[in-house]
């Protein structure tokens, strides 16, 4: 049922059902017999006001976008659900669409979001870090995760070559003759040129032999594939260093296949999390985000930046993420 069909059963007109429905009838002095004879009817029909409309007509769509890379993370998927459910006691709507890690797409993520009304995006950005596709976005956008260089953007960033740093200690503490093999994806992307470089930073001035093996995707199929190519050709080092857990996925898969499980032996550090890596003998070390603070950060963010109460930073201070260890001797 319409509103002006509601209207005509109640035989006054849409202005008064309308003050009715959005709970502005006293402040407009309508009667109590009408405001109980429009809710009767309300109640009758199961009248469900156009909430897209209603907003709109007040310029908000209640409605936030967020772009993530990759929906198999399981970092994003986690930043998202907390997103969500926080949003959700706000009032608001979570719009989730995703780039696969590919530019084109990111921007027509954006547009379709755009044609969607949203009242501010949130993004884990695939372009590059100085672009300028942000800069004429006319609503808030806060980056996370991957720093957007753009004035009209506020990102909520991890520290990247410190949490690398981190990691690659902890990791060098498990045993003292180790052949590592770094494992990341996307060199271009500005967090995986810091995370090696903090990996790079707590190896300086040691003996250890290193290899150094990208794949084009922060996905478990694309690094199964180049993981099993370079394996054929290469001794299973004593140590693997993955800059995300779905690299270390097709590590585990391709040496699950090959050999029926995962040499007890190996020493593994990754970022990302999952709990079942408990279930592994291996020494595991792993580079944990605190995901309700980043959720809590974007969303402050977003609605500091929507009543614009923050002014516009490229700069933010980095969140640290916590170390979980499984199975290790320090």
């Amino acid at each position: 049922m319409k509103l002006d069909e509601l209207a005509k059963l109640a035989g006054v007109s849409c202005t008064t059902v309308s003050y009715v429905v959005n709970g502005k009838a006293k402040q407009y002095r309508v009667s109590d017999s009408t405001i109980e004879k429009v809710e009767a009817l309300i109640k009758q029909y199961d009248f469900k006001p156009n909430a897209m409309a209603a907003s709109l007509r007040v310029g908000k769509s209640k409605t936030i976008g967020l772009i993530i890379p990759d929906f198999e993370n399981i970092s994003y998927a986690k930043i998202a659900n907390n997103l969500e459910n926080r949003l959700r006691e706000k009032g608001y709507q979570l719009l989730i669409s995703c780039s696969n890690d590919k530019v084109q797409n990111e921007q027509d993520c954006v547009k379709h979001l755009l044609q969607r009304q949203i009242d501010a995006l949130v993004v884990s950005s695939t372009l590059p870090y100085d672009t300028d596709f942000y800069q004429n976005i006319e609503i808030p956008v806060v980056g996370f995760d991957r720093r957007i260089m753009s004035p009209n953007v506020v990102n909520v960033l991890t520290d990247d070559e410190g949490d690398a740093y981190r990691l690659s200690n902890e990791l060098l503490q498990q045993a003292e003759q180790q052949r590592i093999l770094f494992f990341g994806a996307l060199p271009e992307l500005p967090t995986s040129q810091e995370r090696e470089k903090g990996f790079r930073k707590a190896l300086e001035g040691k003996d250890i032999p290193v290899t150094y093996l990208y794949t084009d995707k922060f996905h478990k199929d694309n690094a199964a594939a180049d993981f099993a190519r370079w394996l054929d050709q290469n001794e299973l080092p004593t140590t693997i260093f993955t800059t995300s857990f779905t690299l270390l996925e097709g590590v585990l898969l391709v040496l699950l296949q090959r050999q029926g499980h995962v040499p007890h032996d190996l020493i593994i550090a990754t970022f990302g999390h999952f709990e079942m890596l408990e279930l592994l003998e291996n020494p595991v070390i792993c580079s944990v985000q605190d995901y309700d603070k980043v959720s809590q950060s974007l969303l402050n963010l977003a609605f500091d930046s929507m009543s614009k109460k923050h002014k516009n930073t490229v700069n933010t201070t980095p969140l640290m993420r916590k170390t979980v260890k499984y199975h290790c001797s320090h």
